[in-house]
């Protein structure tokens, strides 16, 4: 910069020639101006019009930068270092303000480049410009700082007893010097931001923008006397809605740096009041997490400030549920500071900070687990915050909502997290309360009921004890925050006593170890008072449930009770079992004992409590089909069908933890007395009823709604019930094939018989039903399985001498079905397609005739009507966010059946084993539509591609070559199934 100055004060034109010459050098262009272009300036726009086109002949897709080589990414910093400090060197050496002309020919080479249509031209200048203001800026703030120091140097002088009016006078004319030299800097200021900026902050290259924002805000915190205004701060405001979000979240940033700077809230009032809606609306409904994340820490900072309003703080709030968890950890200083906020009021309630001290003095909080106290405030506040935010738009949308007749509508698995216990995992960390489970669990086994009969009616100890009391839904709250807690506490033990990056000493290990022991055996305490207090509830009980598989079972021996706690515990597990009807808290109790079965020294108490489920279940089972017609739909009544769908239920779940061949296919006996023993059993095991209740999936017009709901759940129940079952009976023939072991064929005959009957009444029901079923996608997922799981039997050789009659059992889909198999898939791609707005592939003739009844009715969620002005935004946002959530489950029906479908084609269930490696119809129907279903279902039928074995070079095409060995068609089904 030096160097430049000392040409410029030897030849003025070469020197500008110069410095355009360098800023097309950085954008990528190699001719040169000279000095007779410098002199003409009414020239300029036609020669940088005839150097672009030039420029632009050549195709360039890659400038300086936007390079992606070694150094490229600091030549952007070098580029307006430079010019940084070359304007601040011209404003030093005097030639900005005694040489105007200086800037204005730079600003005119400059300013017409950043207008051009090449973007290497038009990037570049702007970086230039952008430059320069921030070093023309830094400028006027020394300028500003020196008006006001000899200001304040004249006003002290005026102050003496003896003043120096000479002094005075050269003060005075030093302030008008600098003032004048100002004005000058402002008005120059002015000019490179009204013909660079205005127009380059709404470029069409967000890189652009962003740059231009950035700069915008370096000005403003820079030189506040000439940015810092609603002028300026307008234009951060506008770009909150831009359509890139690096540009949104720029802006977001700047305004962040604005926010935190406690001498600017003042003027930031009016910008609030005017942008604010826009910020809250990116903090909840922006596309980008970090965006979110980002505008959440920004409106943090107008909280601090005081200026959001009750309703804005309360949008945020709820964002603590929201799905990503960048957004939830940014929210949760918002959220810690809401509950302090709450638990501040509920002090002032209670008589003030003073009294409540008085009342509960600090050195006592430690006993706040045995009884009310503040630590139990705190909690409450919590509980209450979290219910108040959870309680609005609780209920999903009907179209993930778990259907009674569907293993497949609903988008949340069983092992995912609630909403409220992801949200206090997010807490975890900022949260005090949320680090002892213990003082949590003490919260919810106090009885509350026998605190408000102690202490003086109106004193703060009794006030504080009805403010403490849990409400039936703050239970469950405060019970699926403990599931979080007690899950962190050991996931930190744990990863503390395992984690070999950090150093631990051996008193820190054996602390680590301690405290996993002692965890555990408060843990296996609390646990069966919380099952006999919460137990009546299923909602209570699932999250109770949920902590079991937290438990450390050796921890039984330890508190040497042999196992009659172990075994106290299981009765507990097997209560719930037997008396809840709920998905949820079978599903919960089941892997609690599929996680007491892990442990081996106490196996037989857990095989024996098992077993008797498994004899309880079955005698309800038995009694209520016993002499019935249980093949009819609609043939009992609400109470029975009620119970034998929870019977049928449970035993889905006590087959999916142990072997059920046993208990399903042994007949009950027909004597009367229980102690004595007969050999007369009734002719129906449980697998013939099981099978015999899949038919009631035939569908009878006559039977009500809700009747209908409950009769395919039983259904869907009996279904997955015989599928464990030959899940498990598929296992032991593997074991005795891979163990040699000879296999009678009457065993082989009545499995055979078994599976025939299942698929023959699978075949029934998705032959009568007509889309949209949610029960006939679950039957058909269920048919294609079977027959799956079968083919599996394809990978075994048999031991020389054993025989291969299990191979019968491998058979194809039936072709009546497979037919009915594609009217499915075409319903669930028309499905699908509709809610996304997608084109299909036109019929073709030969293809299979469609269902009368294909295209379902009209969806509330499928409708795209504009909403009606009234229609505030919040139920706008709803209904997209329904409509999303409808799109979601249709193409995970879509692509879980067309899965299936493929397993099937690969497994040779489907278009006759594909022997001959040419397409049948149900892989011409899978490929029909794959390339406009989107990319999920794409991937599904690459599959199909994978397995495709290639053609040997030279073979004719047309020819019929050598047969597959069986060897090799059963490596292949290994592969793929």
């Amino acid at each position: 910069a030096d160097a430049w100055i000392q040409r410029f004060a030897e030849d003025e034109p070469e020197a500008i020639a110069d410095l355009v010459n360098f800023v097309l050098r950085c954008s990528g262009y190699q001719k040169t101006i000279d000095e007779h272009d410098v002199e003409d300036q009414e020239g300029v726009t036609s020669k940088l019009a005839d150097m672009q086109d030039e420029y632009q002949a050549q195709n360039v897709t890659e400038y300086p930068l936007i390079a992606k080589g070694k150094g490229a990414a600091a030549f952007k910093t070098s580029l307006a270092g430079f010019f940084d400090s070359l304007v601040k060197n011209i404003a030093k050496s005097g030639l900005l303000f005694d040489r105007i002309e200086l800037m204005e020919n730079i600003e005119i080479w400059v300013s017409t480049m950043s207008s051009a249509q090449s973007r290497p031209f038009r990037h570049t200048a702007t970086i230039v410009s952008l430059a320069s203001v921030s070093a023309l800026c830094q400028v006027g703030r020394e300028m500003a700082e020196n008006t006001a120091k000899t200001l304040r140097q004249s006003e002290t002088e005026q102050k003496k007893a003896r003043v120096n009016k000479g002094r005075i006078n050269a003060l005075e004319e030093k302030v008008k010097e600098t003032r004048t030299r100002q004005d000058l800097l402002d008005s120059i200021i002015k000019d490179w931001v009204d013909t660079v900026f205005v127009h380059r902050y709404r470029d069409v290259d967000p890189r652009i923008r962003v740059d231009c924002v950035q700069a915008l805000g370096d000005w403003i915190m820079t030189y506040p006397e000439k940015f810092f205004d609603g002028n300026h701060l307008r234009y951060i405001g506008w770009v909150l809605s831009d359509t890139n979000a690096t540009t949104r979240l720029e802006a977001v940033k700047q305004l962040q740096k604005l926010f935190a700077d406690k001498d600017k809230l003042g003027g930031l009032k009016t910008f609030t009041e005017r942008f604010r809606g826009r910020m809250v609306e990116m903090s909840t409904r922006d596309t980008e997490a970090h965006v979110r994340a980002s505008a959440v820490e920004l409106l943090d900072l107008l909280r601090e400030a005081g200026l959001l309003e009750p309703d804005d703080i309360d949008s945020v709030g709820r964002l603590i549920f929201d799905s990503e968890p960048r957004v939830r950890q940014a929210v949760v200083g918002f959220f810690a500071q809401n509950i302090n906020d709450l638990y501040e009021s509920k002090i002032e309630e209670l008589g003030g900070q003073d009294a409540v001290d008085e009342a509960f003095p600090p050195n006592e909080e430690d006993a706040d687990s045995e009884g009310p106290g503040l630590a139990w405030l705190r909690t409450k506040c919590l509980v209450e915050a979290l219910q108040a935010y959870d309680s609005e738009n609780r209920e999903l949308p009907s179209q993930i909502e778990r259907g009674s007749g569907s293993s497949g509508d609903f988008l949340l698995a069983f092992d995912t997290e609630s909403r409220i216990s992801l949200a206090a995992e997010a807490m975890y960390d900022e949260v005090p309360q949320l680090k002892d489970w213990e003082v949590l669990a003490g919260y919810l086994l106090f009885d509350h009921s026998q605190s408000t009969e102690d202490g003086a009616a109106g004193s703060i100890e009794t006030l504080l004890r009805q403010e403490c009391k849990l409400s039936d839904k703050e239970e469950i709250i405060l019970l699926e925050v403990l599931n979080a807690t007690v899950r962190l506490n050991m996931k930190h033990a744990v990863e503390g006593s395992t984690d070999k990056r950090s150093k631990k000493t051996k008193k820190r290990k054996e602390d680590l170890l301690q405290l996993r022991e002692t965890a555990a055996r408060h843990l296996a305490v609390f646990i069966p008072r919380l099952l006999k207090k919460f137990g009546a509830t299923p909602e209570a009980a699932t999250a109770v449930l949920r902590l079991e598989p937290f438990l450390n079972l050796e921890v039984f021996q330890e508190l040497r009770q042999d196992s009659s706690a172990y075994s106290a515990l299981l009765d507990d597990i097997n209560k719930q079992f037997l008396t809840h009807g709920s998905e949820d808290v079978l599903h919960e109790a089941s892997l609690a004992l599929l996680h007491a079965k892990t442990y081996e020294e106490l196996g037989e108490v857990t095989e024996s409590k098992v077993q008797n489920l498994w004899e309880d279940t079955m005698d309800t089972f038995y009694s209520l089909t016993r002499g019935k017609d249980v093949t009819v739909r609609g043939s009992f009544s609400n109470a029975v069908l009620t119970v034998l769908t929870n019977t049928v239920l449970r035993i889905a779940n006590l087959a999916s933890i142990s072997d059920c061949t046993e208990p399903l296919e042994t007949a009950p006996s027909t004597s009367s007395r229980p102690n004595q023993k007969s050999q007369e059993t009734s002719t129906s095991d449980a697998v013939s009823i099981l099978t015999d209740i899949v038919k009631r999936g035939i569908p009878n017009a006559d039977i009500m709604p809700e009747v209908n709901s409950r009769e395919d759940h039983v259904v869907s129940s009996a279904a997955r019930s015989l599928q464990f079952y030959f899940m498990w009976r598929v296992r032991s023939l593997q074991e005795a094939i891979t163990a040699g072991r000879a296999i009678p064929f009457a065993d082989l005959e009545r499995l055979a018989e078994r599976r025939d009957a299942f698929v023959a009444a699978l075949s029934a029901v998705i032959k009568a039903r007509r889309a949209p079923a949610d029960l006939r996608l679950a039957v058909a997922g269920t048919l294609l399985d079977l027959h799956a799981l079968f083919a599996t039997l394809r990978t075994l050789r048999a031991r020389q001498g054993q025989s291969e009659d299990y191979l019968a059992l491998v058979q194809e889909v039936p072709s009546d079905v497979q037919v009915a198999l594609r009217r499915i898939l075409a319903s669930a791609e028309k499905a699908f397609a509709r809610k996304t707005k997608r084109s299909l592939e036109t019929a073709a003739e030969d293809d299979d005739p469609a269902d009368t009844d294909e295209e379902p009715a009209s969806d509330p969620a499928d409708s795209d009507d504009e909403e009606s002005d009234d229609e505030d935004a919040d139920g706008a946002a709803a209904k997209r966010e329904q409509r999303m959530q409808a799109t979601l489950v249709a193409e995970r029906r879509l692509c879980e059946l067309a899965s299936k479908l493929v397993l099937g084609i690969l497994g040779g269930a489907l278009d006759g084993g594909d022997e001959n490696n040419t397409a049948g119809p149900m892989r011409m129907r899978l490929e029909r539509n794959k390339t406009r279903l989107g990319p999920n279902y794409k991937e599904v039928c690459a599959f199909l591609d994978v397995a495709k074995p290639k053609a040997k070079k030279g073979a004719k095409r047309g020819a019929a070559g050598p047969k597959t060995p069986r060897k090799e068609r059963a490596a292949k089904s290994k592969e793929a199934v």
